[in-house]
């Protein structure tokens, strides 16, 4: 017994203490950056609350006295959902429930807000432990990710909601904006049908509707893709009438596509 408590002192004493987080050369580097970012945002956040963002939970493992993003990761998801809620319902009048949310969920998912970290340098004020610097953290969408999520919520918290909209609003708009020019069908996000009612709700054109009928000498199902003008976008055919439909949607959207990119 004595024996072991001797050499629990002596592993005491030669462990190194721990460093103030604020002595770190890389936390006085990045302290030194904020300027740049805060340019970059558009938002005011103070310094402290700014670190926490940009804090992973790998280098508070490494220094317990700076506290990590995961709190303000928490927050910043529900701010960011509701700005881009409030978009797609005042940008869209008519849209339905479902599109608005394949939309929402297109626009908030992990690598479309890894590329708004990004486009903002996110990468470079990330604060990661040494394993996870590595291991390429920041090139990692999920910590980007959490990153943009946590600064909106440190956004939200030193200026309320038009600091966190200052800072949030346009790139998810963009964002937004940008997945309306490029759907398609094999989004995870949407199906054909859900990915043609909202190109052509953001051309104009209005509501497409589907004429199915049974082709009783093909054996196959055969649905025609019509416009509110009455013009026949395409015609799909199926087994079963919703794969009619979903193909007749998917030559749609390439027929719409083509037409307002036809480079």
């Amino acid at each position: 017994m004595a024996h072991s408590v001797n050499r629990q002192s002596r592993e005491n004493k030669s462990a190194a203490p721990l460093k103030p987080v604020e002595t770190l050369r890389l936390w006085r580097r990045t302290l030194q950056k904020l300027p740049e970012l805060m340019e970059k945002t558009g938002a005011s956040i103070p310094s402290d609350l700014l670190m926490r963002s940009l804090t992973h939970r790998s280098f508070s493992h490494e220094h317990p006295d700076a506290p990590n993003n995961e709190r303000l990761e928490f927050l910043g998801d529900s701010i960011i959902q509701s700005i881009s809620t409030i978009y797609l319902f005042n940008r869209f009048p008519f849209m339905a429930e479902r599109e608005m949310t394949s939309l929402r969920r297109a626009a908030v998912c992990e690598e479309g807000l890894a590329q708004i970290a990004l486009d903002l340098s996110l990468d470079k004020f990330l604060l990661l432990g040494k394993g996870a610097a590595k291991e390429g953290g920041r090139e990692r969408s999920s910590l980007l990710c959490d990153a943009f999520e946590a600064l909106v919520g440190a956004a939200f918290v030193s200026g309320g909601w038009e600091n966190a909209e200052k800072l949030a609003g346009t790139p998810l708009r963009k964002t937004i904006d940008r997945n309306l020019k490029n759907l398609e069908g094999s989004n995870p996000y949407m199906d054909w049908k859900t990915s043609l009612l909202v190109l052509a709700r953001s051309m104009d054109l209005g509501e497409p509707h589907f004429s199915t009928s049974f082709d009783e000498e093909k054996d196959c199902f055969t649905a025609e893709c019509v416009l509110p003008s009455g013009k026949v976008l395409a015609v799909g055919q199926g087994k079963k009438k919703k794969t009619a439909q979903e193909n007749a949607a998917e030559l749609s959207c390439r027929a719409l596509r083509k037409q307002s990119d036809p480079d």
